[in-house]
């Protein structure tokens, strides 16, 4: 588990950097954040029966990652939820778009983990 890990770390700046139609920069601690999160979150499977992106009711745990199987296609697409902690899949997600996924999950966490971390008043311009 821990090398795919690393590996999904590692394709991780290149995912979110190419996906993304924004400048986006990944500083070596935000990568640093992205690998330590990538090995030490808990991959939790839930039943997706009855969930869709709007309906599902994650668990708050920051150590978690949530992976919910949607039932069928009209539960929705293949996402991550906007603050990293829950990626919905289809039975049918290529390879591909899984590692895209759990690389911008790491990055969302990465990013939500660095915002938490910086002092008050870091983020207003002078």
């Amino acid at each position: 588990m821990r090398h795919l890990a690393k590996l999904l770390v590692a394709a991780a700046a290149f995912c979110v950097l190419a996906a993304s139609a924004e400048e986006v920069t990944v500083t070596k601690e935000l990568q640093a954040a992205m690998q330590d999160i990538a090995v030490h979150s808990k991959v939790v499977t839930v039943d997706g029966a009855g969930a869709t992106p709007e309906n599902f009711h994650q668990d708050f745990d920051p150590a978690t990652l949530q992976i919910v199987m949607l039932a069928k296609p009209s539960d929705g697409a293949a996402q991550v939820s906007s603050d990293g902690e829950v990626i919905f899949l289809q039975k049918d997600t290529s390879e591909k778009e899984q590692q895209s996924l759990f690389a911008t999950a790491f990055y969302l966490k990465a990013k939500a983990r660095e915002a938490t971390s910086q002092p008050a008043g870091a983020h207003s311009s002078p």
